[in-house]
């Protein structure tokens, strides 16, 4: 059995939700995932609220958010907390 890994958006104000499969979720996949976010919101700040997964963390996600610190942000929840996300239910 092959498990799949999903990336997901969940816009708080629209309700709108963009998930995409991917068969393994490491940086890559989660960078490329954040340029097509970026892609749907053209303007203003972005904030993303995430878990603590290592793709998160990556030096390679570091250097997009130094680029890009005016445009996004990444906010972490409590270790041990996904029912703070509301995307976790979907």
């Amino acid at each position: 059995m092959v498990g799949v890994k999903l990336i997901g958006i969940l816009d708080y104000e629209s309700g709108y939700v963009c998930c995409e499969e991917h068969e393994k979720y490491d940086a890559v996949a989660f960078l490329e995932f954040f340029k097509k976010v970026l892609t749907q919101y053209p303007k203003g700040k972005i904030v993303i609220i995430l878990d603590n997964a290592k793709a998160h963390h990556a030096k390679l996600i570091q250097l997009l958010l130094e680029k890009l610190k005016n445009r996004l942000e990444l906010m972490f929840l409590s270790p041990y907390s996904p029912g703070l996300n509301l995307i976790e239910g979907l």
